[in-house]
């Protein structure tokens, strides 16, 4: 598939066409498949990939005998002791077999791929730079046959900056390596291998052993992996359980517009920004912004009944501006950046685009009656600087309220106390990308930076209810995040 023109910069609806021939090409595929639940997904995949028009060796990696049927290889047997580390053993075949295969597909055993999808690596892999892989997304469909992208959710996010041209295709890079397959050339394969990334131990840092040993190409071995924007169509692989529709992934018609504003910003007509560091180096992003952020009652609540104008710092996709526009307030935001800002703006938002420094300087002289900020100050290497850049925002009679996690909830209390690693880890910027920050140190220095009062309430979760059933001074162990209100004057 493409995707045809339809006004703007290119995005439109994905048609079929011919691509180059296959048949002289040799395809080794390794499908990662334990247990018996996907059972019958794992038949349909080696149907696909037995009627390409190539020559297809599959190796399904199992812990246990299947029934694979005739010309299918098994091998048996796990890495290491953990069942999760099943993956890796792809990569010692492949390093076996590199000589006798032009291309080298890794896949779970629910990913339905296309000949149109290999097509489409073969085509761009002629346009990329060497150290570029094209890339491909997961999408499901739900009960009413809807497309959601699971990919596509909590903290991960485009990177405005690396929107580029490659020939005719416009791509970018997106945060979330992760897509259950990669396909690489016996070239690129060459060079994983000699980088001295892909052939090591299972192990797991930012993602769990199952996504690791799923991106390793991109994350250990010098390569970036790129998304064809412009192409999009041709890239996407429906990933058959449909395991997380309804439940996690963005709607396929949002991702669209994201897709539009990445054009906008290649043919140089919307900003290539990025306000401020996002996430965090603890595994699995723990503690990191989410672009996706549902609204919290309990912080909304703390905003006072007179504010009619508020800054949202760190913004979006607006769920949270959203309910302020519900209740008539004129919403400014600072979005986290600029392709997730067109999502806020279309509700509402007026959007000021650029890094913290310079949306700043575009607000000089501007004041609001509160500016929010929520779980983004313990993401800054310097926190109060962000609260000594906002104080002059706040009006006169004006206050700041500010959400965030609790590095005092007990599980992590236990492990800041008797996990050393986890503790020396946390304590540095450097290595954690966390500044360890609570209510009390923003109440001290709001204080001096001439707020009279705060109010500080801890939460059981940013998007669930209260914790009103806990006794009073347990709250602080038993809350997931903490929110403050501080003002000036009778600000309350």
């Amino acid at each position: 598939m493409r995707l045809e023109a339809a006004g703007g910069c290119g995005i439109g609806i994905p048609v079929l066409h011919s691509g180059s021939d296959l048949s002289q090409l040799r395809l080794l595929v390794a499908v990662a498949s334990f247990g018996e639940k996907n059972a019958e997904y794992l038949r349909r995949v080696i149907e696909r990939y037995r009627a390409l028009p190539m020559h297809v060796h599959v190796v399904v990696l199992s812990e246990a005998p299947k029934q694979l049927g005739a010309g299918v290889e098994a091998r048996i047997g796990l890495p290491a002791r953990n069942p999760w580390s099943l993956p890796f053993a792809h990569k010692q075949i492949f390093a076996e077999r590199i000589g006798l295969y032009d291309l080298f597909a890794f896949s779970e055993d629910d990913m339905d791929v296309t000949e149109a999808n290999i097509q489409a690596f073969l085509q761009a892999t002629s346009a990329l730079a060497s150290d570029e892989i094209a890339g491909f997304l997961r999408f499901e469909t739900g009960p009413d046959g809807a497309w959601s992208l699971p990919e596509v959710h909590g903290s991960y996010h485009w990177r405005p900056e690396s929107v580029r041209a490659r020939g005719p295709y416009t791509v970018a890079e997106f945060t979330n390596e992760h897509s259950g397959f990669f396909i690489l050339t016996q070239a690129q394969l060459r060079q994983a291998i000699a980088s001295g990334g892909f052939l090591r131990a299972p192990h797991e840092g930012r993602y769990g052993l199952l996504e690791t040993a799923a991106t390793d190409p991109y994350t250990s071995c010098g390569f970036r992996k790129v998304l064809c924007v412009s192409h999009m169509g041709e890239f996407f692989i429906h990933h058959m359980s449909n395991r997380y529709a309804g439940q996690l992934g963005l709607s396929l018609s949002a991702f669209k517009e994201q897709l539009e504003t990445l054009m906008q910003i290649g043919c140089g007509r919307h900003p290539a920004t990025t306000l401020c560091r996002t996430e965090s180096n603890m595994p699995r992003n723990r503690w990191s912004k989410s672009y996706y952020e549902q609204p919290c009652s309990e912080v909304l609540r703390l905003l006072p009944n007179r504010s009619k104008q508020v800054l949202s710092i760190g913004c979006g996709w607006g769920a949270t501006e959203a309910k302020l526009r519900e209740r008539n307030v004129e919403v400014t935001a600072l979005p986290l950046d600029s392709v997730i800002g067109p999502a806020a703006a279309k509700l509402g938002v007026e959007a000021v685009y650029g890094t913290l420094n310079e949306c700043f300087e575009r607000l000089a002289g501007r004041t609001f009656d509160c500016v929010l900020i929520t779980n983004l100050l313990h993401l800054l290497a310097q926190p109060w600087s962000l609260l000594e850049a906002c104080a002059p925002l706040a009006k006169a009679e004006g206050s700041v309220v500010i959400a965030g996690p609790n590095f005092d909830f007990l599980k992590v209390w236990l492990r800041r106390a008797f996990a050393g690693a986890f503790r020396r880890k946390l304590r540095s910027f450097n290595q954690s990308g966390i500044s360890v920050c609570g209510p009390s140190g923003a109440a001290r220095h709001l204080s001096r930076l001439g707020f009279s009062g705060s109010r500080a309430r801890w939460l059981s979760g940013l998007s669930a209810g209260g914790n009103r059933g806990i006794p009073r001074p347990l709250r602080r162990l038993a809350a997931r995040g903490w929110a403050l209100h501080a003002w000036r004057s009778v600000a309350r």
